[in-house]
């Protein structure tokens, strides 16, 4: 028997192997890469959710002594504050949460959403005398990606 070399056959089968690790390794390898394509996109739209709900969290909880909610296809959240006659509304603009303030006979909006991703639709729902429901819809604009954040938040200071 000749011990001294390879078999066609044990070649084959090793090539075979060989490919065979190598298509797992590629099909594992590209399924991580878009777990983790999924996983950025998520923890950005987290991010711009909690980003735009603490600044109506901040007037809710602090500032506003009434509240007013209006519906339609574009819901508006209009908080009056407890000391002078500044008013905050809050609302969808151009894709972004807008935040416009007018205190006396000035008037300023801001927009409060991150650049990487998209205000879908804003919804405001009465729970209680102090309370609001309010869901965001966010789509990070690079994956397409969207997701919905409700959050519910007493308003410490008043009432509707």
């Amino acid at each position: 028997m000749n011990n001294k070399g390879y078999l066609l056959a044990e070649t084959c089968a090793a090539l075979a192997a060989a490919g065979i690790c190598a298509v797992i390794f590629y099909n594992g390898l590209s399924a991580f890469a878009v777990s983790w394509q999924n996983l950025k996109s998520d923890l950005l739209l987290y991010r711009a959710a909690r980003y735009s709900q603490s600044f109506i969290e901040h007037e809710l909880l602090l500032n506003s002594s009434r509240l007013k909610i209006t519906t339609g296809s574009n819901d508006k959240i209009v908080c009056t504050e407890v000391y002078g006659n500044r008013q905050v509304t809050f609302y969808r603009s151009g894709g972004a949460l807008a935040r416009e303030i007018k205190y006396n006979s000035t008037r300023g909006v801001n927009p409060l959403s991150l650049a990487e991703v998209t205000l879908q639709s804003i919804k405001a729902e009465q729970l209680a005398a102090d309370k609001i429901k309010v869901t965001l819809e966010f789509k990070d604009n690079a994956s397409g990606r969207s997701k919905k954040f409700t959050e519910v938040y007493v308003l410490a200071n008043g009432s509707f």
